[in-house]
């Protein structure tokens, strides 16, 4: 496509997206998506009357690890290349001219929310099938990216226990935490509110460090849990409490209705910086692993950063690779 066949314009979401916005998505093949907030920043690209690419984009401070200003590129689709990258690359100018020292993508203004790209899927069948909650995208869309100037900034993985086990190497773990009065339980859901509270504020130390991090407030936390609340298996969410009843851990998983209950994909392990180096990450995997060894179902470790200690809790696992994804970003020149 020639530049002079590309018409781009520039807008900001109102309470209903600008036409066109939905037709790209489905153009470019890709599933159904959570929407930009109202007052985003929206960037299009046209051929004739047709949308060819879009995205939303936006600047914030704050983010951990990330001083200044860090702009950011998000529910971006492309039907066609050459004008994604163009998009791209004109996001990126405008972030960079209302002051960002960086621009990241694919993040739909948070990482609370869908961000990263999914990278090559040649395992796109059997039990190598998209999970719930993981990143859907075309594989091409890392080219885009690349085309426009982004280059990879941070790299992720799932990975899949095909025949989980319990880890009898982990008993003298369990005996040191046990003798400090800590305990493994499942959630009350008579209580479900409550645990979640407690999750929540457990979640705000335990991922204040993750890359690109930002808090959210306990009402847009409890939103997400409720809306997932008939997913909730109370014996593949597993809490971690010491003798005074205080939440140090927790694993969510959940039976993945993507593939019809037969595997379990879990999502979330945390604990309180102060209980880390005493194993319990590893004993809240494996105590998910224990019900699914029970099950007969492989358990997909979803969407680790390569540098976390989640990485190396489920290499000890025997998992294997499932997927790889990426996260890209763009300096100021």
């Amino acid at each position: 496509m020639s530049e002079n066949e590309l018409r781009r314009e520039r807008g900001v979401l109102a309470a209903e997206p600008p036409p066109g916005w939905a037709a790209v998505r489905e153009a470019a093949g890709s599933p159904a998506e959570d929407r930009p907030p109202e007052g985003t920043r929206t960037l299009m690209a046209f051929c004739g009357a047709e949308a060819v690419a879009r995205l939303g984009m936006g600047v914030r401070s704050g983010f951990a690890g990330a001083p200044g200003v860090t702009g950011f590129v998000g529910w971006y689709e492309a039907a066609d290349g050459e004008a994604g990258a163009e998009l791209l690359r004109q996001a990126a100018a405008d972030l960079f001219g209302s002051g960002a020292e960086r621009v990241v993508g694919p993040l739909n203004g948070s990482t609370w929310a869908r961000y990263r790209l999914a990278l090559s899927r040649e395992v796109g069948i059997g039990d190598g099938a998209p999970f719930l909650s993981e990143p859907v995208n075309p594989p091409k869309y890392a080219e885009h990216f690349e085309a426009a100037g982004y280059r990879p900034h941070l790299e992720y993985e799932s990975r899949i226990v095909r025949d989980p086990r319990p880890d009898p190497g982990l008993i003298p773990a369990a005996a040191r935490l046990a003798d400090r009065g800590v305990g493994i339980g499942g959630i009350d859901m008579q209580r479900y509110e409550e645990e979640i509270r407690s999750i929540h504020d457990l979640s705000l130390l335990a991922f204040a460090r993750n890359p690109y991090y930002t808090p959210i407030g306990f009402a847009e936390f409890s939103a997400m849990y409720t809306a997932i609340r008939p997913l909730v298996d109370p014996a593949l969410i597993r809490l971690a409490r010491d003798a005074e009843g205080r939440l140090l851990g927790y694993v969510f998983a959940y039976s993945d209705p993507l593939a019809r209950g037969r595997r379990i994909v879990l999502k979330t392990l945390a604990s309180h910086p102060a209980a880390r180096g005493l194993g319990l990450g590893a004993l809240l995997t494996d105590a998910v692993h224990r019900v699914a060894a029970e099950r007969g179902q492989p358990v997909i470790h979803a969407l680790m950063h390569l540098a976390n200690l989640s990485e190396n809790i489920s290499r000890r696992s025997e998992s294997a690779h499932f997927r790889s994804y990426r996260l890209y970003a763009a300096e100021r020149p």
